[in-house]
């Protein structure tokens, strides 16, 4: 009897211990969100839109999506397609290798961002919500305009802080409901809800607001909404979104030009990564402050291995 009570004590005690870690403090070495670390080191990120132009979100495009190592990220669009939330979920689920997970630890195959339907004046908290709670690593918010529309989107993708957290502002305001992000992630809930806060503005944060600047409004504010990001220490990206801001131009080829340059040098003045259309003219790009490459369509190919070695992949 004093034998299995001592047994059952030393397991209780290890088991205790066991959910210290899990429950308390997750591992810092497992990357969540896998480009954090390159983006981290000041290196060049590259991805494709898939559920658009032709590029599927299928199951069987999911597998093949996860087997491509020429990309580090997708861009699951739900901005110009049919609102389907089951179908994203579906596709996350069938983008996991559980191959790769077992051979390399990570605890996703690639890094998922969601462009929003919205634009970031709508400011749809509850999309924010649904959108995160299926476990993808970011959002993309088109025709971010002002200050005060990015910093309503970092709120709305936050959990609730502690009143004493030296992180507390900007204050979050996400609905609480982790189970399946944090299973999709590989935690537990409590893990998962260390992990999905802001990258930068906290030690463990994995998640990356995108934000589209592709307007005249856009243009005019840019430089105010870096220095409104890096006033509150948020890891964001600010991606120049060349498709529109020609609208807004009305083709206005100079004009695009002068504008595109305009999110670049912002984002190298203040080190923010820039996002852009494609991979054309990739070593200038990166030099400029571009480190996030997005690849649009079927017909869109990766940069070629020397390519990215050319810029230190």
């Amino acid at each position: 009897m004093h034998k299995t009570l001592v047994t059952q004590v030393v397991f209780l005690s290890l088991a205790l211990c066991g959910a210290s870690n899990l429950f308390g403090q997750a591992d810092e070495a497992v990357p969540v969100n896998n480009v954090l670390p390159l983006l981290a080191e000041d290196k060049p990120i590259f991805g494709q839109f898939v559920n658009y132009l032709g590029v599927g979100s299928d199951r069987e495009s999911a597998v093949a999506h996860a087997a491509n190592t020429d990309y580090d990220f997708v861009v699951y669009d739900i901005e110009h397609v049919p609102f389907d939330i089951p179908r994203l979920t579906q596709y996350l689920q069938w983008l996991l290798d559980r191959r790769t997970i077992a051979e390399s630890g990570l605890t996703a195959t690639k890094t998922v961002f969601v462009r929003m339907p919205f634009n970031a004046r709508e400011e749809s908290e509850w999309l924010i919500k649904n959108v995160l709670d299926q476990g993808v690593h970011g959002l993309v918010f088109p025709h971010t305009e002002t200050v005060e529309q990015v910093m309503h989107a970092v709120r709305a993708m936050r959990y609730p802080q502690a009143p004493a957290s030296p992180d507390f502002a900007p204050e979050g305001i996400r609905g609480s409901s982790p189970a399946i992000a944090a299973r999709y992630w590989g935690l537990s809930s409590q893990e998962y809800r260390q992990r999905s806060d802001i990258w930068k503005l906290d030690p463990m944060g994995s998640l990356l607001p995108i934000f589209i600047i592709e307007n005249k409004l856009g243009i005019e504010n840019v430089r105010a909404i870096a220095q409104a990001l890096t006033d509150n220490r948020i890891g964001a990206i600010l991606w120049a979104g060349s498709g529109d801001l020609s609208a807004s131009y009305s083709g206005d080829r100079a004009a695009v030009a002068a504008a595109l340059d305009t999110v670049l040098a912002v984002g190298k003045e203040f080190g923010i990564p820039v996002a852009l259309n494609g991979v054309a003219d990739l070593e200038r790009r990166v030099e400029q402050g571009a480190r996030m490459f997005v690849s649009i369509g079927f017909r869109a190919q990766p940069p070629s291995e020397e390519a990215r070695r050319a810029v230190g992949r």
